[in-house]
């Protein structure tokens, strides 16, 4: 999914977050069953990914993901 997402949205970490927390890296696609997907991660070092979320998508990423769609390959 995150290969094929369109496009990445970066998130900023809260204002109240501890130990300098990393941008947030949001990919929003499809599963293989066409089911609306979000996933979040971490950008461990430029060439790996953590993924720290992932769930069917919520309507607070309904913009972003039909913005995503126009992207995808």
């Amino acid at each position: 999914m995150i290969k094929h997402c369109g496009l990445r949205f970066e998130i900023e970490p809260q204002a109240d977050a501890r130990g300098g927390a990393d941008t947030r890296l949001l990919y929003l696609g499809d599963d293989v069953d066409g089911v609306p997907l979000e996933v979040m991660a971490v950008d461990l070092n430029n060439r790996d990914l953590l993924v720290i979320h992932a769930m069917p998508l919520r309507d607070r990423y309904s913009e972003q993901y039909e913005e995503a769609k126009r992207w995808r390959r």
